[in-house]
This record gives C-alpha cells, sequence and structure tokens, in this order.
C-alpha cells in the first residue's frame, strides 16, 4: 500500500509541476507574440524539443534571417536545447483559406524566436512582424 501511495504522489506532483510549468511558458509565449502584434488562442497545440544546432546548416541560416527580420538572432542559442511551441492565429490579415500557425521557440523558459506559418505544401513561413 505505501509503494501504491509513493507512486501515486509522484504522479500528482510530476503533473501538477507540468500544467504549472506550461501555463507560464504559456503566458510568456502568448505575451511574446502580442509584442508583435499577434493574437494567438490560449493553448498551444503542439510542443516539440528542439536542438538548435552547431553549426548552423543551411536551413538554420535561411531560418535565422527570418528572425533577423523580427530583431531577434538564433546564433547565440548554437547547440542549446530548447522547446518550440505551436499556437493558432486568430488575426492574419489574410484568409488564406487554412489555419495559420504560430511558433515559439524557447531556451530555458524564454522565448527567443519564432515565426508564422501554414502547413500545406503550398503555404507560406514569414517572420514574427505582423504583416502591413
Amino acid at each position: 500500500m505505501m509503494y501504491f501511495t509513493a507512486i501515486l504522489i509522484i504522479i500528482i506532483t510530476t503533473t501538477a509541476f507540468v500544467l504549472f510549468a506550461s501555463g507560464e511558458d504559456n503566458t510568456k509565449n502568448i505575451e511574446f507574440l502580442q509584442s508583435y502584434g499577434w493574437e494567438v488562442k490560449t493553448k498551444a497545440v503542439e510542443s516539440a524539443n528542439i536542438i538548435i544546432p552547431n553549426p548552423f546548416d543551411l536551413v538554420y541560416e535561411n531560418y535565422n534571417k527570418l528572425q533577423k527580420e523580427a530583431n531577434l538572432d538564433l546564433y547565440p542559442y548554437r547547440g542549446m536545447s530548447g522547446v518550440r511551441y505551436t499556437y493558432i492565429v486568430l488575426n492574419h490579415p489574410k484568409d488564406v483559406g487554412e489555419e495559420v500557425r504560430a511558433n515559439v521557440i524557447c531556451i530555458d523558459g524564454k522565448p527567443v524566436g519564432g515565426d508564422i506559418m501554414t502547413v500545406s505544401l503550398s503555404g507560406f513561413m514569414h517572420s514574427l512582424n505582423f504583416p502591413n
């Protein structure tokens, strides 16, 4: 019985920590996106662990160009692991016929980069800057 109770306490504690931590990151991420003019659903639809490569490959060199358009730079975070959170955008100025998503890259719980994109093959990806 004590073994079962100990396991139950560990599960509850871990679950509470994950929910609390993700809520804190969620608030920071939403505020980060709002600072660029984006309105998003309040819950991330996806999160994934990432590692920013060191050195950058061609894909990350091009992706970092998008970051620099938004006055961000992933270069100082080369070789670091983090989390990419994805949100559904509510206020994209164009009807593109599919969901528009906002990605936020966090290192140590701090938003350091991201993009706005769609998932279709004919879709797009652009910087976090809100289009004029």
